[in-house]
């Protein structure tokens, strides 16, 4: 665990691109500074900040390679991938949320589809085995949920420092699972903003590996035995 450090109340986007998610002409910008980290991404926009990481190492690592850069004035980190919409004021709802949440380690907001359909995004913790809820599980109101799958996530650094950050063995899907899991142990909470909406183009299914490797490091120690080794590494 590292140090605890006490840490200012700005907020920084980490707006990531990697090769699945190249980085585009973006929508009008948060009202905040936004840093490009670019993790394997074909094309870097010109005189934007960037933080260049070289290679595709997954979102959980590229963001905490470029929360290590940050200056201690900074509390407060939104991650996003480079083909996410933000409509205004969707940071903003999830900044005020934070201010009333002082225990959350991450925030995250509603999800709409392009059709403007509501995608399922809070979630219970998974227990003896991972299932996703129906559709129907949309919180309307604003509170701790289990975690969030939204694909912009509002996070406390000192929270994040507790935890050691993302564990980058979840290179793809699920490292907000893990790392929610992860917090919860730790005394912090995850809190869904329905105020703030972000739209998203969803993944069209779940890796089955990300849920695999999620209950091998919650399994009892004998039962990890039973598991391959490659779900275990």
């Amino acid at each position: 665990m590292n140090q605890q450090v006490c840490y200012g109340d700005g907020l920084v986007l980490l707006v990531v691109g990697t090769a699945a998610t190249p980085f585009r002409t973006p929508a009008p910008a948060p009202r905040v500074p936004v840093v490009l980290v670019d993790s394997g991404a074909p094309d870097v926009p010109d005189g934007a900040d960037v933080i260049r990481i070289g290679e595709d190492v997954g979102r959980g690592a590229a963001v905490n390679r470029a929360v290590a850069t940050l200056p201690p004035d900074v509390g407060l980190v939104a991650t996003a991938p480079a083909d996410l919409d933000w409509p205004d004021g969707t940071l903003d709802a999830l900044r005020a949320a934070a201010d009333r949440y002082p225990r959350a380690g991450i925030l995250a907001p509603r999800v709409v589809g392009n059709d403007g359909v509501p995608i399922p995004s809070a979630h219970p913790l998974p227990r003896t085995r991972f299932r996703l809820p129906p559709p129907s599980n949309l919180p309307d109101e604003e509170g701790p949920v289990g975690w969030s799958s939204a694909p912009a996530l509002l996070l406390r650094r000192a929270a994040l420092d507790s935890v050691d950050g993302f564990d980058p063995r979840y290179p793809g899907q699920l490292d907000d699972l893990d790392l929610a899991s992860r917090l919860a142990r730790a005394g912090w909470l995850t809190v869904h903003v329905p105020s703030a909406v972000v739209t998203y183009r969803a993944p069209d299914r779940l890796d089955p590996a990300a849920p695999r490797r999620y209950l091998a490091d919650r399994a009892p120690r004998p039962v990890r035995g039973l598991l391959r080794p490659s779900v275990r590494s």
